[in-house]
């Protein structure tokens, strides 16, 4: 039997914080007799939630190239009790903007998507290419992406819950400084 739960979106205004948003309890399955464990908490971390790329002439507001920020995400979870797995289908949404040094309208970054078990190990972890072609007459864009898959096999499904998703932009060593020295 599959249950499953949704996962709420997460919001960012401004600044993104460590959102630990998650389902509190599904409630139960449909025929009352399996209490459904919640989803595992997401986070998008603050120092990896900004990406600032810029033009190698340096590190001035005319040298941004675009920035994007996770703006949150959508998905859901579900539970096979028989086969003991833990399913999650996860889709970040997120918005950019070209700055100045722009040369090309399509901009390319990455981002990831890893789970942590209940014992602090990031035990999966995926990293996605994307390509953001800003349309002529504007310089700003919302991107959702495909769903990213998880698929956890669990000892008992209790343990679900104690899992953790965490998604941000794959970001070089500069690019995270940057963040944690004047990320918004």
């Amino acid at each position: 039997m599959t249950i499953a739960c949704n996962l709420r979106r997460a919001s960012a205004l401004g600044v993104v914080l460590v959102a630990a948003v998650g389902l509190s309890a599904c409630g139960t399955d449909p025929f009352g007799e399996t209490p459904v464990p919640s989803c595992p908490r997401t986070f998008l971390p603050s120092d990896t939630a900004q990406i600032t790329e810029f033009s190698p002439k340096g590190r001035d507001l005319t040298d941004v190239v675009f920035e994007a920020g996770f703006e949150g995400y959508a998905g859901e979870c579900s539970y096979d009790l028989e086969d003991k797995q833990l399913d999650i289908l996860i889709s970040p949404q997120f918005s950019a903007q070209m700055g100045p040094a722009a040369t090309d309208r399509t901009q390319h970054l990455q981002y990831f998507v890893a789970l942590k078990n209940p014992g602090g190990e990031f035990v999966q972890k995926s990293v996605f290419d994307v390509d953001l072609a800003f349309p002529k007459d504007a310089d700003r864009v919302r991107y959702s992406d495909e769903q990213v898959a998880l698929h956890v096999p669990l000892a008992d499904v209790t343990y679900g819950p104690d899992y953790e998703i965490y998604m941000g932009f794959q970001l070089s060593r500069e690019q995270l400084e940057y963040n944690r020295r004047f990320a918004k």
